[in-house]
């Protein structure tokens, strides 16, 4: 393990809003003063098979937290979200990056830009875009998945709203040294009737227990999943919103504030029954369960109608049994399903009522969680959920819904098909693998997981059947992976003079084993660019941020910034967290291969097609990495509207053409000596 400790600040609260009882005025109060206490973080490292090493312990001290309501933030032209949103589809964005300490304040004259980042309270839904505290808006439920939380900056950071929330349950890891900040959670809402759980998610621990829900005890592997769900409600109409985001940080205010991290957040509304009797709400249509019923209520008008695709090389016996398998049925939900899919893995079957009070007939009623997410309409869903749940071994029947081959299917089925109508043949692109740790891999599955997700041959492949090509006879794997993959990795030196220093590469916490292998040497490449001078050399103020975001991008080609897919995930490149095949053992007589994994993971894919969902003017979309290169093509370009598509600018915080190593550069690594 690797021990370091920084010198910042202590916190002090700047929380300005009024509490409905002075109790709770005190509990936050005593929150902040606690802000300069030394905490131990557990950092998450979830690749290894040696169990004992999975986790770098970092000793620090909270920094100095910043005034929320008093940053007002100018209006920007690329953000838009709620009902007040702009139509016009260049005020699009998919995805956020967290607001760091650098960038607050450093795009004053620069809308795009500012527009690229939020604040962990505008992700949750409770500040606006200007950074102002929400108006009108009751806060009803909350789930929070996470790997590690740090309770303390939680209540901190959310104030006074966090305790009007009727329900929250909290899916974690671990929480470091957060005892006694549950305890102030609970204790405030003592009489309210609202109520926090806490529910640890620990796959090592013994099967069916109060910390595993699984059938079996894993050898390694955590719960590192980073998603918010919640639901609040309009004051004046009685609107249900559930708000869905999948991001990437960890819980803390070096997570959150000093590192570069990304959120998808998207909106869903309740669900329209056809009948005008319903009073537009169809609780009636949702089982026990949380399965779609036979109710009396109307059948909902779904307008989420996908493409039939076949998928080509799956194998025999590999259609998957529960809905939202190909091909799709017009009433078929796949980003509904998917997420229940996924939550289903908790095992968590308490039924309560979720809402204080509400206007929105069906919800006050009590229900499982699952009954509740299903409340929701996800048709204008504009990603694809990429989840890695249920640690362990899974038959053919749900291989295409989970891990690197559910980004296999949605390459194929949203990416492929434009491939074809374009008619052009595009030459292959490597692909772009940014993470902040890495397993123990090899070439043969390193070969399988690029093949399955390169968008110009996954097609004509079968993933499970197919032998890998590394290292056959004449072949050199250093050359061959040179041309699929670039791995964007921080240097020892991008690491030492990031705004954390030595201590902050425990959030990277790679290891010289896993990195110092032959095949992998070539594929690395800069954190940040090496070139000097020009505003375009760090255009997003995130070279000195260290990286924990994950995200896998495969560019259009290779002379300009335009996308063809991204996934936007808390996958980092390993088999514990993307999945394996392996055979099964001789003795089962059902499928010969299983696909095997150790990790709860979640993450969003988006492409030019799944964007198009969200643009109202019915134009083709092309997404583009936020300018940065000459070759970008500029988001005002009279030049867009040629082939009448739009451009959807996405906040890349690295460079799209990035930086090969030279001689000089050493990829970071967590179990090294370094001397200050």
């Amino acid at each position: 393990m690797v021990y370091c400790r920084t010198a910042v600040a202590p916190s002090s609260s700047s929380s300005s809003s009024s509490s409905s009882t002075a109790t709770v005025d005190a509990i936050l109060s005593s929150v902040a003063s606690r802000g300069g206490r030394e905490v131990v973080a557990l950092l998450d490292d979830d690749e290894d098979e040696d169990e004992d090493e999975d986790v770098v312990v970092v000793e620090e001290t909270a920094v100095a937290s910043s005034s929320r309501a008093s940053r007002k933030r100018g209006s920007t032209s690329i953000v838009g979200e709620g009902k007040d949103a702009p139509t016009a589809p260049r005020s699009f964005a998919p995805f956020w990056l967290y607001e760091t300490t650098t960038a607050r304040g450093a795009f004053r004259d620069d809308e795009v830009a500012r527009g690229c980042f939020r604040t962990l309270r505008q992700v949750i839904g409770m500040d606006d875009d200007d950074g102002g505290r929400m108006s009108g808006r009751r806060y009803q439920w909350m789930f929070v998945f996470n790997f590690l939380v740090d309770v303390s900056y939680l209540l901190e950071t959310l104030g006074h709203e966090i305790f009007h929330f009727r329900r929250v349950v909290v899916f974690y890891g671990c929480c470091g040294e957060s005892d006694d900040a549950m305890e102030t959670w609970r204790r405030a809402l003592r009489g309210t009737g609202n109520t926090i759980e806490f529910v640890r998610v620990v796959p090592t621990d013994p099967p069916r227990s109060r910390t595993n829900p699984l059938p079996c005890k894993m050898r390694y592997g955590v719960h590192h999943t980073k998603m918010f769900l919640v639901g609040y409600e309009d004051a004046n109409t009685g609107e249900s919103t559930c708000r869905v985001v999948v991001q990437t940080a960890n819980l803390t205010r070096d997570d959150i504030e000093y590192k570069t991290q990304g959120a998808y957040c998207q909106d869903f509304p309740l669900k329209r029954s056809t009948n005008d009797n319903d009073h537009g709400i169809i609780g009636s249509r949702i089982d026990a369960d949380g399965s779609k019923g036979n109710g009396k209520t109307p059948a909902v008008v779904n307008p989420y109608k996908r493409k039939v695709v076949e998928i080509i090389g799956e194998g025999e016996g590999t259609t998957a049994k529960r809905a939202g398998t190909m091909p799709f049925e017009e009433e078929d939900t796949p980003f509904e399903d998917d997420l229940v899919f996924y939550l289903e893995s908790y095992h968590y079957t308490t039924r309560q009522t979720w809402t204080a009070s509400t206007l929105s007939t069906g919800l006050a009623k009590p229900m499982s969680w699952l009954q509740l997410i299903r409340q929701y309409d996800y048709s204008k869903a504009y990603v694809v959920l990429i989840p890695s749940a249920v640690p362990g071994h899974h038959a053919s029947e749900s291989y295409n819904d989970l891990g690197y081959l559910k980004l296999r299917r949605a390459i194929v089925e949203w990416v492929c098909p434009h491939r074809r109508e374009d008619g052009t043949a595009k030459p292959t692109v490597p692909i772009l693998c940014q993470f902040s740790s890495i397993g123990s891999l090899n070439k043969v599955w390193l070969d399988k997981f690029l093949s399955a997700i390169d968008s110009s041959s996954t097609r004509d492949l079968d993933p499970i059947r197919d032998a890998a090509v590394v290292g056959s006879k004449g072949e050199d794997a250093r050359s061959q992976f040179t041309s699929r993959a670039k791995i964007i990795w921080p240097t020892v030196e991008e690491i030492r003079t990031s705004v954390e220093g030595y201590c902050g590469g425990g959030s990277v916490p790679g290891k010289v084993q896993n990195l110092s292998k032959d095949f992998l040497q070539p594929l690395f490449h800069r954190w940040s660019s090496r070139r000097s001078g020009g505003k375009n050399d760090d255009p997003l103020k995130t070279a000195r941020h260290i990286p924990h975001m994950k995200s896998y991008i495969q560019p259009s080609s290779s002379d300009t910034n335009e996308i063809e897919w991204l996934v936007l995930t808390s996958h980092n490149l390993s088999i514990a967290a993307w999945g394996q095949i392996q055979n099964r053992s001789a003795q089962s007589r059902k499928d010969d291969k299983v696909l095997f994994m150790c990790n709860w993971e979640l993450g969003v894919f988006m492409s030019s097609a799944t964007l198009a969902k969200a643009n109202t003017a019915g134009k083709k979309v092309r997404m583009m990495a936020y300018p940065g290169l000459s070759s970008i093509i500029n988001v005002d370009s009279d030049d867009e509207n040629e082939d009448n598509s739009t451009n959807v600018i996405l906040p890349i915080p690295f460079d799209m053409n990035p930086t090969p190593y030279n001689t000089s550069d050493v990829p970071w690594a967590v179990d090294r000596d370094y001397f200050v």
